[in-house]
């Protein structure tokens, strides 16, 4: 492919280079035909080398290409009840699902496109816990309905956009938009995003919920973290370039936030976050720490700390069938809800502290069939200064390559007052997710809540 623009260009000069002697006046014409002939180099030189990037894409992308070919289309025998691509039936599938070794990642490796990512959630939700009678009614909801476009538009441009309308149809219209940002990919391992977007902070925040085993994240995750977005800017990537050995599979994250408990600035000043995480691929194991600093709002007449800082610890482990996982996280009380105007919590106090966390141990009975148990506490509720325990059981099962549908069985020793719907005991959910890229049951979809 090379050799053919010098034949182009020694054709395009073998004529002119003859009638010279003959006519010395078709130097111009030599020149603009020599000047095509360059201009013809350049543009195939460019296009080689666009060449070469889409076979060294195509060949890292090649076991989804293998998994979409396997998979077939809805209409075929292999999109029936109970079947799974090859990578779900083996133990990577728990490996992926547990390290979530795409936690975070950037948009690059998609085309941003017409069609969106779908995610319909259908949820029934009975037997709520004592006390809760007021707030929680079994029922049927749809507990998560978005659409997501999401991908890179130019060769150092991305973006993305998600759309969540579940809340629209349960009353919240200002939490229609979930996702959108801008980002720019500043090298191979670094990109700077600018937005509204998932806060970097641990594990369980980032996750998403077309994946997660349990019904919803940690009581933790509605108190400090709620909504999970924020507005601000973030480099983030890997430190793989700085040394081959120490730094491979480190991830970092850095940036700066409103820093609020909704999305517009309350207090004038930005909330900084920092997450380091580093993934041992050889050993199915992966470890982060996250850090929060910044400032909350008292309230009115009260003075004191009015520090927000918070600390977090997650790691993840698979073995076999086996998938461990466990997070906490703690630091300043939360002074207010989630809200347009700002709701202060009861119990709060200057200075006074909460922690949380979680821990999740899943097992892989077949290649579709999974169950769970998963202890959750969060100390120091600022509603009503009290601990609030619970420990879920639970079950999943992938229905084809699109869906999977779930039964959870909750213990609660009181009710939670975040943003966690799930006050009761029994939850049964079906989860549809329409991905524009080859959808594999281990896997998700990074951006969707």
């Amino acid at each position: 492919m090379k050799t053919w623009p010098a034949l182009v260009l020694t054709v395009a000069l073998a004529s002119p280079a003859r009638g010279q002697s003959q006519a010395p006046a078709n130097v111009d014409e030599l020149q603009r035909k020599l000047n095509q002939a360059m201009g013809q180099i350049q543009m195939l030189t460019a296009a080689v080398e666009e060449l070469r990037a889409e076979v060294a894409r195509m060949k890292k992308n090649q076991p989804a290409a293998d998994a979409a070919r396997n998979a077939g289309s809805p209409n075929q025998e292999q999109a029936v009840i109970g079947e799974v691509p090859k990578e779900v039936s083996s133990g990577a599938g728990v490996v992926d699902r547990i390290l979530g070794p795409e936690l975070g990642t950037d948009e690059r490796g998609n085309f941003l496109d017409a069609r969106p990512e779908l995610f319909i959630q259908t949820r029934y939700s009975a037997a709520p816990i004592d006390g809760s009678a007021a707030a929680f009614d079994p029922n049927f909801r749809l507990s998560r309905i978005e659409a997501r476009w999401a991908g890179r538009i130019a060769p150092r441009l991305g973006a993305g956009m998600e759309i969540q309308f579940q809340e629209a149809i349960e009353g919240h219209p200002e939490g229609l938009v979930n996702d959108a940002f801008i980002e720019y990919y500043a090298s191979k391992h670094s990109t700077i995003r600018a937005g509204q977007f998932i806060k970097p902070f641990g594990f369980d925040i980032q996750q998403s919920s077309s994946v997660r085993e349990s019904p919803e994240r940690g009581i933790f995750a509605g108190y400090f973290f709620p909504g999970q977005r924020d507005r601000g800017i973030m480099l983030f990537g890997s430190l793989d370039a700085l040394a081959p050995g120490p730094f491979k599979n480190l991830e970092y994250f850095v940036g700066v936030f409103n820093g609020n408990r909704f999305f517009n600035d309350n207090n004038r000043q930005a909330n900084t976050i920092v997450r380091l995480r580093k993934i041992f691929d050889r050993q199915h194991f992966a470890v982060g720490a996250s850090m929060q600093l910044g400032k909350q709002i008292l309230p009115p007449g009260m003075t004191g700390n009015d520090n927000e800082r918070l600390f977090g610890f997650d790691t993840q482990y698979a073995i076999g069938r086996f998938g461990l996982r466990a997070e906490i996280v703690g630091g300043n009380m939360p002074s207010t809800q989630v809200g347009i105007q700002p709701e202060f919590f009861p119990a709060f106090r200057p200075g006074a502290h909460s922690v949380g966390g979680a821990a999740v141990v899943s097992y892989r009975i077949t290649g579709t069939n999974n169950v769970y148990a998963r202890y959750d506490q969060f100390n120091h509720d600022p509603v009503t200064g009290k601990n609030v325990r619970a420990v879920n059981f639970g079950y999943f099962r992938y229905v084809g390559q699109l869906s999977r549908i779930s039964i959870d069985y909750q213990f609660k020793n009181r009710t939670s007052f975040n943003d966690d719907a799930v006050n009761g005991r029994l939850q049964v959910t079906w989860g549809l997710l329409l991905s524009r890229q080859p959808h594999v049951a281990s896997q998700g979809t990074a951006g969707l809540d």
